[in-house]
């Protein structure tokens, strides 16, 4: 029987614990956040009876290292999990891996969906990959390609990774146990891209209509959202925006027009129409 120490978070750990032990492994501890949710990681593992724990993994490495000492575990995974572990924790499993949502070496690093969508990429995905002391640099199990449609938002991409979670997480612990071959990452291909934070929304009416449109889809409710200003000083905050096809309009660059209740905003090469909003006051 394979003993697993699971790290994770979240309805996506959950997620990921079941399919774990539906599939027959064993997990015998549990490191993970506090939440107490319906369908959170703690109250799934008291749910099933498996121990686990709030603590802090770069902060009690020698405590959390005993433990695992004693369960000498097979496997450590991560998923959603908030700490990057120490190598003193993750070294002593025979295999530590984690789940990403790009396809690496592209887009390592935070929030990937959304940058994705931003740089105006057509396909994305998830990799599970070898957990290292770079982040993100691992060597690669098993990769899931993920088009990005024409609609899809920073969430609507994220749901789609989810509901892949379970499967390329089982499958790639299958890979590792029949010795499969292992990928290592290009770093010719590698890119990074950090967290982001509200305030980087801000719209910037001089790029492309195309350029506009991915960076409000992409942050687009329930994220906070890509936001501008109208003229009168309120801030707007866009959740769709599109091409508009009215030949007569004339708004100039960077400028949010209300026309017949309805807004413009004019860019580098096209009117765009507001579509849906909400005005901060």
């Amino acid at each position: 029987m394979n003993k697993i120490v699971f790290c994770g978070f979240g309805k996506l750990g959950k997620e990921c614990m079941k399919a774990i032990l539906e599939k027959g492994y064993q997990i015998k501890y549990v490191m993970t956040h506090k939440e107490n949710e319906k369908d959170s990681v703690d109250t799934f593992a008291q749910s099933v009876g498996i121990e686990y724990s709030y603590l802090d993994a770069r902060k009690n490495v020698k405590k959390i290292s005993e433990q695992l000492k004693i369960i000498k575990p097979d496997f450590l995974i991560s998923v959603n999990y908030r700490y990057i572990l120490p190598k003193e924790i993750y070294n002593l499993a025979d295999f530590a891996i984690n789940i990403h949502g790009s396809l690496l070496p592209k887009y390592r690093g935070r929030t990937p969906h959304v940058w994705s969508i931003i740089n105006g990429e057509k396909e994305s995905g998830i990799t599970c990959h070898m957990i290292e002391e770079t982040v993100d640099t691992g060597d690669i199990i098993s990769q899931i390609v993920i088009p990005i449609e024409k609609y899809d938002t920073g969430y609507s991409l994220l749901k789609k990774f989810e509901a892949n979670y379970p499967t390329i997480l089982v499958d790639s612990i299958d890979k590792l146990l029949n010795g499969s071959q292992l990928v290592k990452q290009d770093e010719n291909l590698a890119s990074y891209y950090g967290k982001r934070t509200p305030d980087m929304g801000y719209i910037d009416f001089r790029k492309k209509a195309s350029e506009v449109i991915d960076f409000v889809r992409a942050q687009s409710e329930p994220y906070p959202g890509a936001y501008y200003y109208l003229i009168d000083g309120r801030k707007i905050i866009i959740n769709k925006i599109a091409i508009c096809e009215l030949a007569d309009l004339d708004i100039p660059i960077g400028v949010i027009k209300d026309i017949d209740n309805q807004y413009f905003a004019g860019c580098k090469d096209s009117t765009l129409m507001v579509e849906d909003y909400r005005i901060v006051n």
